[in-house]
């Protein structure tokens, strides 16, 4: 993976992990069903996005393994026909880096 993106996805995560800290450490008291949903709410898309951020990072970081342009290279010799390669291409929905 390179650095950049590397750095991306370590930002992202510092980033709502620090949110997810600063809700934990909040002095806010929960007195109405509403206000518990609100706040089950809030915590579930923070986690929902570390995980996106997290597996992101882990796929991404595969996909450039070493291991994986193993792999690559003996599907690509194991084909029975020849095959042209058009490169490493950048996904176009890159749902995981947005903020």
């Amino acid at each position: 993976m390179s650095s950049q993106t590397e750095a991306q996805y370590e930002r992202q995560i510092a980033r709502i992990q620090d949110e997810l800290i600063e809700l934990h450490k909040s002095s806010r008291i929960v007195t109405t069903p509403q206000e518990m949903e609100q706040l089950e709410r809030e915590i579930r898309l923070l986690t929902d996005r570390l995980a996106a951020a997290m597996l992101g990072q882990k796929v991404q970081a595969s996909l450039d393994s070493d291991e994986m342009t193993e792999a690559e290279a003996k599907l690509i010799q194991d084909h029975p026909q020849r095959l042209k390669s058009e490169g490493k291409k950048r996904s176009r929905s890159s749902h995981v880096l947005r903020q």
